[in-house]
């Protein structure tokens, strides 16, 4: 129902808590910070949210602008991972106008982390990017080098979850791994087998993320281990080993149903196990997880409901971008069709050009026979030929005498040719080969070929008419 959704949401929440956390000292951070990211490393929400309740109270009581801020901002960080994203939104901003009171560049960056960070759960990754640009800005500023660090750190792992997916999956590993100090985790290698199963190719390197995943998941949160659960549902269902996916999908659920802070992941559960149970055609089953959504879903308030909304309204547009692209490459298709169908066209007619064309030949072939068929036929046709065969200088004269009429004919053409000229016509008169014109000139083939192409040139014969045709019509 909500693939990239259920991306977004099962691995969101908590890649930055447990890949970037769990790397970190917090011991430099202000009090209610450093309280509250541990309160987040346990992945408890509750806790962490009444703590900050508190210390509101406390700043302000006291008036501690920075304490307010610190706390609204946590508070609204807290909120998010709780789904409650438009409470969350209402906090920070809060937050926000308590910074125009002060000029503090952590707690500002901080801030603007935050806003990126909610934005990219709702997936307004055009405002994440931009606020994650403006508290770059800030962090630049932050004068203590740890702080900075770690804000960097932060708004570095939040980030590159916007990232363009066809990034090469193994330098966005290498620049988190140096940004992040940490080492690949099941977080990490989940999420690159994901980026496989979602493209549905190469389908054996997610099962090989997948398995390095799971043999780091024993001191892997509950949460990550759900998810890499859940992960492998996915890769059995791209393969279409529906009975597989559902045991991991069930896997997955036990964990989910027992962490309160995930309401929006377990809508993702049951909705897809439903989906599954339908495929496998027990309509029953189907139907229980499909209450199991309905109810669940219509628990969750109307805050979250119209932050959700803002998810999905993305989700909209996305699939109406892919409806415009299956548009294009439709498109793309009826224009490859009509090509490859005039390509056809262009080779059918070419196919029967060359045919009629050989056709021609053969015809001319044929003209060519005839005509020395008739000159055969002359009864002076075995004198002219032993002239020839003997180089008696009488073969021109006697040629001239038999064949009176093309003689005249070709002087008349071209009166400037010479007796050589003549001669040469009389050879191809005659029907002979370039081969046997070499043996009575005493001359090359090639110097046959330029006789040729010099005699059509004094004929002033264009390139299209065939010498030998030309003279025997003649």
């Amino acid at each position: 129902m909500f693939p990239n959704f259920r991306i977004k949401t099962l691995y969101l929440i908590f890649f930055s808590f447990t890949t970037f956390f769990n790397a970190q000292d917090f011991s430099f951070q202000p009090e209610p910070i450093k309280t509250t990211l541990e309160y987040r490393k346990r992945l408890d929400a509750k806790g962490a949210l009444q703590f900050n309740i508190n210390a509101l109270k406390r700043y302000e009581e006291n008036r501690d602008t920075k304490g307010i801020i610190m706390a609204y901002t946590n508070i609204g960080t807290i909120l998010s991972g709780l789904d409650r994203n438009k409470e969350s939104l209402e906090y920070l901003d809060k937050a926000k106008k308590e910074l125009l009171h002060i000029n503090d560049p952590f707690l500002t960056a901080n801030l603007y982390n935050e806003y990126g960070r909610t934005y990219t759960r709702l997936g307004l990754f055009e405002q994440s990017n931009a606020a994650f640009d403006k508290a770059n800005s800030y962090i630049k500023k932050i004068s203590d080098l740890k702080q900075r660090e770690f804000v960097h750190g932060y708004n570095y792992s939040w980030k590159q979850q916007n990232l363009p997916k066809n990034k090469n999956l193994d330098s966005l590993q290498a620049i988190k791994k140096k940004i992040l100090g940490v080492k690949p985790n099941v977080t990490s290698y989940t999420r690159t087998a994901d980026q496989f199963i979602a493209k549905k190719n190469h389908l054996d390197s997610a099962e090989y993320y997948m398995n390095k995943a799971l043999a780091l998941s024993k001191g892997a949160s509950d949460i990550e281990k759900a998810t890499a659960w859940f992960s492998y549902g996915d890769l059995y269902n791209v393969k279409g080993d529906k009975e597989k996916a559902l045991e991991y999908y069930l896997k997955s659920l036990d964990i989910f149903q027992k962490t309160e802070n995930t309401p929006t992941s377990l809508l993702t559960v049951y909705d897809t196990i439903s989906s599954v149970y339908k495929s496998l055609n027990e309509i029953d089953k189907s139907n229980e997880y499909l209450k199991k959504y309905t109810i669940l879903n219509d628990n969750i308030n109307k805050n979250e409901k119209e932050a959700i909304n803002i998810a999905v309204n993305k989700l909209i547009e996305l699939k109406h971008e892919e409806k415009a692209k299956e548009r294009r490459i439709f498109y793309l298709v009826v224009l490859l069709i009509i090509l490859a169908f005039g390509i056809l066209l262009y080779f059918i007619r070419k196919i029967y050009i060359k045919k009629a064309l050989k056709k021609d030949k053969i015809l001319e072939k044929k003209t060519i026979e005839t005509d020395v068929l008739k000159l055969k036929v002359n009864n002076s046709f075995e004198e002219i030929i032993h002239l020839m065969e003997s180089r008696s200088p009488l073969f021109l004269i006697r040629f001239k005498e038999v064949y009176p009429e093309f003689y005249e004919k070709l002087t008349a053409h071209t009166p400037g040719l010479t007796e050589h000229d003549i001669k040469f016509s009389a050879y191809i008169r005659l029907n002979l080969t370039n081969k046997e014109i070499c043996q009575y000139e005493n001359i090359s083939l090639r110097g046959i070929e330029t006789k040729r192409y010099r005699l059509k040139k004094k004929l002033k014969l264009s390139s299209g008419i065939d010498l030998q045709k030309w003279i025997l019509e003649l």
